[in-house]
């Protein structure tokens, strides 16, 4: 019987430990929802520490200075992560939007209240948007003013669609006119939009691609540089410096400093990552921003590259 009861105190005691790591990470993903700028705090200090701990051991994988390049990309992973996925959250919340105003406009044109209306619409399943449109039911049976609730709704899903719609909502309802009606027009214009949306997705994604392929052509165009060029230039200066013409006769040949270029080609595509990986966000969602994670990408698969090159030589 004791040893019953000590197992169960330990079961609790670790459902406890589990149960307060579950909420700390969800007040933490709140905060940085609230404010996004706070994850440039948690980069900060990861892109610091490393290269600090860079800087004392002195580390090099590939190149001279590599390690600092690499604490740069790891502290990019976060932000990176966050734009995935809160662009993936935003993607579903408007695909959903459209749906849950559908079904409230129906249940206010069916005469209900507005809190009945919300209630009714609040349990349905609009995936992200699910736990919002129950809020808003749970704030206006509290007594808060629609506008207010609406608004909390929209800063709880900050996407330009929503923000639009709940601004239009908010007109129709200040002027007096028929909610139900109003929510109808808000959904259809939500079409349109996503409409058109969809549209620019597919006609900029071959662009995306483009930056995606030029890039791995400038690594393939340094693979063969780096098997081909530097060990004939080093070669040729070999020669010229055994023959003791360099200097003379107009020969400009002399030693070739094989770490420095193959630096300065590692340095050409970390960089040449990082350009294209922006240019592909602004390209596909019109945000230089939201290329954080291309680059992270482009610029990881460049290091990945040259470490192959370095302890794995093809």
């Amino acid at each position: 019987m004791h040893l019953l009861s000590d197992k169960i105190r330990e079961t609790l005691e670790k459902r406890k430990k589990k149960l307060k790591l579950i909420h700390f990470l969800g007040d933490l993903r709140g905060l940085i929802w609230e404010k996004p700028v706070r994850l440039s705090y948690v980069s900060g200090v990861i892109g610091g520490c490393l290269m600090l701990v860079s800087y004392i051991y002195g580390l090099e994988f590939v190149a001279p200075y590599d390690a600092y390049i690499l604490a740069g990309i790891a502290a990019f992973v976060p932000p990176a992560y966050y734009s995935y996925s809160e662009q993936k959250r935003i993607r579903k919340a408007e695909e959903a939007f459209p749906d849950l105003l559908r079904d409230l406009a129906q249940a206010k044109r069916a005469g209900l209240s507005l809190i009945d209306a919300v209630t009714l619409t609040a349990e349905g399943e609009y995936g992200v948007l699910t736990d919002g449109i129950r809020k808003i039911g749970i704030q206006l049976t509290w007594g808060v003013p629609f506008e207010d609730a609406l608004r909390m709704f929209a800063r709880r899903y900050p996407t330009r669609i929503i923000k639009r719609s709940v601004e239009m909502i908010i007109e129709g309802y200040k002027t007096g006119g028929e909610v139900g009606e109003v929510i109808k027009i808000a959904a259809d214009d939500v079409m349109e939009l996503q409409s058109l949306e969809k549209r620019r997705i597919a006609d900029m994604s071959p662009y995306i691609m483009v930056c995606y392929a030029t890039f791995f052509v400038f690594l393939g165009v340094l693979l063969v540089l780096y098997h081909s060029f530097i060990p004939a230039m080093a070669e040729a200066g070999a020669a010229v410096a055994e023959s003791g013409a360099g200097g003379r006769g107009g020969v400009a040949i002399r030693g070739v400093d094989v770490e420095m270029l193959k630096m300065i080609f590692f340095h050409c595509a970390v960089i040449q990552g990082i350009c294209s990986g922006l240019v592909a966000g602004k390209l596909g969602e019109g945000k230089v921003i939201a290329g954080i994670r291309h680059a992270v990408v482009l610029a990881s698969a460049a290091f990945g590259l040259f470490a192959i090159l370095k302890f794995m030589p093809v």
